[in-house]
């Protein structure tokens, strides 16, 4: 099968991601002043394929011929043009004029019985000899045909070709790597249904946006488990191995068109990656380095250590697959004996933290022994940077008694991160019993040994009670590891302020959320740490969950200066604080959510997903929430939906957050609203299965987005009353934000009588969502449709697009109920022209009393018929009417719909009830 494609019967396969190239390519082949196109791509891009989607197009237009180079009939004169040669004499094969004519008259005879004008297709152009490239620039000189040349970049003997789109006889169009928004469209496109933004970006990533190489990534992981399916959703359960026949074969050939110090230089940055540019050239010789990195084969490091790697991420993986072990441990000698220092863990740049690390793995692939003491910083470095599985096997490979309690920490701590609670409880026992032989021997082992035990705990929830033995536990522990070291027997500062976290997460758990915001507004009057530790993640933690605090009071700008503290200290100083990186994006995209601030929201979720392959595997669920929950805030539910879908599956497997249950609710509200009740029965069923856990907040709107989902399944449930309830719950533990939220929901499903107590709400809350929801609120209080117009202007200004179809929807009714037809009549139309400003959202609402336009069942059916081509007169017969009843019907359907004519009647109809048919109306 074609990369990135699926075949249709009959048709070539179906390409995604390469829409505008395939629309170039066919409109440039068509313009009368060319002579056709040039496309060059490397291998895999999906020149091919694209050539087969534009043959497909020209069909019937043009007539194609096909021409295919090889490495070996490139050794022959005119070797690719045989098949146009059968008639070519021997002395003709002598002289370049006769080879043209010979080739000429084939096509000539071709277009006389041919139904189109000839098209010569040259795939793997890169491999035409001299001659044979001179008589195709000479066919194209000449305007008796077209071509289309497939070839890939620095080909030796097409210049003469190239020249022609350089003079503007030729189109040339570079095909680059697919974006991370097409290799989105490939993944859904091949896998059939949705997936996980974050796992398509790392894939994206590890193929380099090549078609075949995400291809064989799809197919390999789908094969060994790591790609999951869910209800139809698909994510990434772990990194995906690159080792696919496919890309293994293609790496073997592209390995052989180097020369021997280039295949060495290869295998050495293959090995090593990264590597600084002055060790690989002193290892290698700069020549090889030179002509990889003029080739694209090798590109920089972003940092100032000037390190090169392979610019294809799967190339480094196979070629250490093909590289022997004693070879392996040779080049690792000559690369040790040229690196100028050994920087660890504790360089500046990125880049050379991460070629230490990659060094270490390396001594132990060639069984070389290393240092306990520096494995066991290896592992600590290795669990910072998400490389959980790396900082397992530096941890387990760690012998000697001092440094075997701490290696046992981190090799908890990673296997966590990869599901292996139980043997990381077994390996956390006794840590932090004070009195014990077993406690932790160092300071910086016994804080690392609580947050993993905290993290481990954490997974059912630590109550109130929890989590304040915990803080005691943590200072008795430290006071007395002081005594044992020669100290005064007291914990340190840093340590009384982690336990004090612990002791104000205690409050929040028990509710009291004004004294725990009074106690992290001390923590957060600290100076900022400027390293790595303890103190600084002491306060990135603070910051968030005070700005977590803010939101629910319905104080967004100082929340977010909170939010953003805590995530620029996580960014600048990383270490112990990248573990905390998923807890404070919440915390922010809560903020930003609540705030109305879409458009900053969309640049920070964005920005996540050019993280690391670790992280968007880890976090991909959270992000995926946030990804729907921005545009089930806007409206867009069906584009929400395709985000929540495959985060739902995720955060079965991974929650770190604990926001599953908000994610259940709000798919289930969503599902509800597009109509798709099955998708709602499943997902309440499982919310319904869950205990109360993770924030408090999101859990009652979790409760409320359930409970709003069942007001269409279940009409004569007492759906407002429960909303109502669980909105005063909210109100009384002070969680303002939660409570605004759920109001609006009881506005959606009809419960009217709460627009005073949320525009009351919404004005003591900032931020352009509180603007747009009170502006609504008090239109709908009022009861006043100039109003009701006037707030759906301001939802839009804010871009909450439901928000004003909901508006408008309320005025329409109005006017409905007092009889004035002509006003409902234009707000139906003004609806349906601002449709492309509401971002196409339609109206389709929980209570039946709220939908915008209600026709029966028999007017559905006509409807049907009419749009189907029957007359009135046709409608008559077949429901045995009067075609007098039958006009009675439709001019009573052209009021509800606001149009005078015909002409207008499917446009209207789909736009106000899209997918409605009679048998919906059943």
């Amino acid at each position: 099968m074609i990369p990135g494609a699926i075949p249709g019967p009959g048709r070539a396969p179906a390409l995604f991601g390469r829409d505008r190239e395939l629309a170039e390519i066919t409109s440039r082949l068509l313009e009368p002043g060319l002579r056709g196109a040039v496309v060059i791509g490397e291998g895999g891009m999906g020149k091919s394929a694209l050539a087969d989607q534009v043959l497909e197009r020209l069909n019937g237009i043009v007539t194609p011929s096909f021409i295919h180079g090889s490495p070996v009939l490139s050794r022959l004169p005119y070797g690719v043009l045989s098949a146009y040669l059968e008639t070519a004499g021997p002395e003709d094969m002598e002289s370049p004029l006769a080879v043209l004519r010979t080739i000429r008259r084939h096509f000539r005879k071709l277009s006389e019985v041919g139904s189109g004008q000839p098209l010569l297709v040259i795939d793997d152009a890169q491999f035409l000899d001299e001659a044979s490239a001179h008589v195709v620039t000479q066919l194209a000189m000449s305007g008796e045909l077209r071509l289309l040349i497939l070839a890939q970049p620095r080909a030796r003997h097409i210049h003469e070709l190239l020249s022609l789109a350089r003079d503007g006889l030729l189109a040339r169009i570079d095909l680059g790597a697919l974006s991370r928004d097409a290799v989105h469209e490939v993944c859904e496109g091949v896998l059939d249904g949705p997936v996980l933004r974050a796992s398509s970006a790392v894939l994206a990533t590890l193929s380099g946006g090549n078609p075949l190489y995400l291809k064989a990534l799809l197919a390999q992981s789908r094969r060994l488990g790591h790609l999951a399916e869910g209800n139809g959703a698909w994510f990434l359960r772990r990194e995906p191995d690159g080792l696919d026949s496919a890309v293994i074969d293609r790496v073997k050939s592209q390995l052989l068109t180097r020369s021997p110090e280039e295949r060495d230089t290869l295998e050495t940055l293959a090995l090593a990656q990264p590597l600084q540019r002055s060790v690989l050239a002193a290892v290698c010789g700069p020549a090889p380095v030179h002509a990889l990195l003029a080739d694209g084969i090798l590109c920089a490091v972003q940092g100032p250590a000037e390190m090169l790697r392979l610019a294809q991420p799967l190339h480094a993986d196979v070629i250490r697959s093909l590289v022997p072990a004693v070879r392996s441990a040779a080049i690792r000698t000559k690369v040790l004996d040229c690196l100028p220092d050994r920087e660890g863990a504790e360089a500046g740049d990125p880049s050379v933290k991460t070629a230490w690390l990659r060094r270490l793995e390396w001594a132990l692939d060639c069984g070389e022994g290393i240092p306990d003491a520096e494995l066991l910083q290896a592992a600590r470095a290795a669990n910072d940077d998400g490389q959980w599985p790396l900082a397992v096997r530096f941890g387990s490979a760690v012998r000697d008694g001092s440094c075997l309690a701490a290696a046992r920490v981190e090799t908890a701590a990673a296997l966590m991160e990869t599901g292996g609670f139980a043997r990381a409880g077994d390996l956390l026992e006794g840590m932090l019993e004070p009195g014990q032989p077993t406690l932790a021997q160092d300071e910086e082992t016994l804080t690392r040994a609580v947050l993993a035990t905290v993290r481990l705990d954490n997974r059912s929830g630590l109550n109130e009670g929890e989590l304040v033995a915990l803080a005691s536990t943590w200072v008795a522990a430290a006071g007395e590891l002081s005594a044992r070291l020669g100290g005064t027997g007291k914990p340190p500062a840093s340590v009384e302020a982690g336990a004090e976290v612990l002791r104000v997460l205690a409050l929040m758990a028990a509710g009291n959320y004004p004294e725990a915001r009074d106690r992290l507004t001390e923590l957060t009057k600290a100076p900022q740490p400027q390293a790595s530790g303890l103190p600084a993640l002491v306060a990135a933690v603070s910051h968030g969950l005070l700005a977590e605090l803010l939101v629910s009071e319905g104080r967004i700008s100082s929340a977010l200066v909170h939010s953003g503290t805590a995530l620029d200290l996580i960014k600048r100083l990383g270490g112990l604080l990248q573990a905390y990186c998923g807890a404070m994006l919440v915390r922010h995209a809560q903020a930003l959510l609540h705030g109305g601030r879409f458009s900053e929201l969309e640049r920070v979720l964005a920005a996540k997903l050019e993280g690391t392959t670790k992280h968007l595997i880890a976090h991909g669920g959270t992000l995926g929430v946030f990804e729907g929950a921005l545009e089930i805030h806007q409206g867009r539910l069906r584009e929400g939906l395709q985000s929540l879908h495959p985060a739902v599956e995720a955060l079965r497997i991974s929650d770190p957050e604990k926001l599953l249950p908000y994610a259940l609710g709000l798919a289930g509200y969503a599902s509800t609203v597009v109509g798709d009740q099955d998708q709602t029965a499943r997902y309440a069923k499982e919310l319904s299965s869950l205990a109360s856990t993770g924030s408090r907040p999101l859990w009652l709107v979790s409760q409320a987005y359930a409970a709003a989902a069942l007001a269409s399944s279940e009409p004569d449930a007492r759906v407002p009353a429960t909303l109502a309830e669980i909105a005063e719950q909210a109100r009384t533990e002070g969680l303002l934000a939660a409570e605004k939220d759920i109001l609006a929901l009881c506005l959606a499903v009809g419960d009217l009588s709460q627009a005073s107590r949320l525009q009351e709400v919404s004005a003591a809350f900032e931020g352009g969502e509180a603007q747009a929801l009170n502006a609504y609120a008090g239109a709908v209080a009022s009861g006043n449709p100039d109003l009701m117009v006037a707030a759906a202007d301001e939802a839009v200004r804010h871009r909450k697009y439901l928000l004003a179809v909901e508006s408008i929807g309320h005025a329409i009714r109005f006017y409905g109920t007092h009889g004035n037809l002509r006003r409902q009549r234009a707000l139906i139309q003004q609806l349906r022209r601002r449709r492309g400003e509401l971002a196409g959202v339609t109206v389709s609402y929980l209570s039946p009393s709220l939908h915008l336009v209600r026709l029966t069942r028999r007017e559905h059916e006509i409807v049907d018929l009419l749009l189907a081509g029957a007359s009135t007169r046709d409608v008559a017969a077949h429901f045995t009417l009067s075609q007098r009843t039958v006009e009675g019907h439709v001019y009573r359907i052209y009021v509800k719909l606001g149009i005078s004519r015909r002409a207008d009647l499917e446009a209207a109809y789909r736009a106000l009830e899209p997918g409605t048919s009679s048998a919906a109306h059943e």
